[in-house]
């Protein structure tokens, strides 16, 4: 599929709409009738779908129809595939999740994924969200497909993943919670606490969390609520 076709996609998904009824010359505003708030949810869909990282402001100024903006994820995709490989998961942990990292780390390369070992390297004290950024950014800007975080409880990751923009983080102490959260809430980040889970548990969460995929709903429920998380990230505070 073309990137002006999945923009169209998008754009159906954002506006509710049927996407046959979208063509490239359609403009935003004067023909969607697009307000403030559409174009914020739009764009931080079109970021998170192709991977883009953070779109300035100065590139959007001259995107008016769907041809436009697919011209632009076009220019910035190109530049995003010079910039780095991505790859499957992207793990970090501080020193309390030091152990679980390194063992999860052998696994999914025994398991065939491509990983990105954002660190530490070593047991000395670390302040969490500083690596949570870094495997946040990455994830938020199509670096890595997925995320994987671990502290002591995992809780002090999942705030911080949380910070950045396009990031949808969460503990899961289960494989039956990282399937949920999969499914329901379309999660890209996962973060274990390593004094409250054993490796096993640990190894099963993360396999459910990989290959469990987002359901809609029959409804259209679980993206529409997924949605209004993207609209309150954009909301001003």
């Amino acid at each position: 599929m073309g990137s002006e076709q999945r923009v169209i996609d998008v754009v159906a998904e954002v506006f509710e709409i049927e996407g046959d009824e979208l063509t490239p010359d359609l403009r935003f505003v004067e023909d969607l009738g697009a307000t403030s708030l559409d174009v914020v949810t739009l764009v931080w869909r079109i970021e998170e779908v192709f991977g883009l990282g953070e779109l300035d402001e100065k590139s959007l100024e001259s995107v008016h129809t769907l041809a436009d903006l697919a011209e632009l994820v076009d220019a910035r995709s190109g530049a995003v595939s010079e910039a780095v490989d991505a790859v499957d998961v992207a793990l970090a942990a501080d020193h309390a999740g030091l152990q679980m990292k390194a063992d999860l780390v052998d696994w999914l390369r025994d398991r065939g994924c491509t990983v990105r070992d954002l660190g530490p390297g070593d047991p000395q004290s670390v302040d969490y969200p500083d690596f949570a950024a870094r495997v946040a950014r990455q994830v938020a800007a199509g670096q890595a497909d997925r995320g994987i975080l671990i502290c002591g409880s995992g809780i002090g990751m999942s705030i911080a993943a949380n910070k950045i923009h396009g990031v949808r983080a969460a503990v899961v102490l289960s494989p039956l919670q990282a399937r949920l959260a999969r499914e329901h809430n379309d999660i890209n980040i996962l973060c274990l606490g390593q004094r409250l889970i054993g490796p096993d548990t640990a190894r099963e969460a993360v396999a459910t969390f990989l290959d469990t995929s987002f359901d809609p709903g029959d409804d259209g429920r679980h993206r529409r609520r997924v949605r209004r998380i993207h609209e309150l990230e954009a909301s001003p505070r």
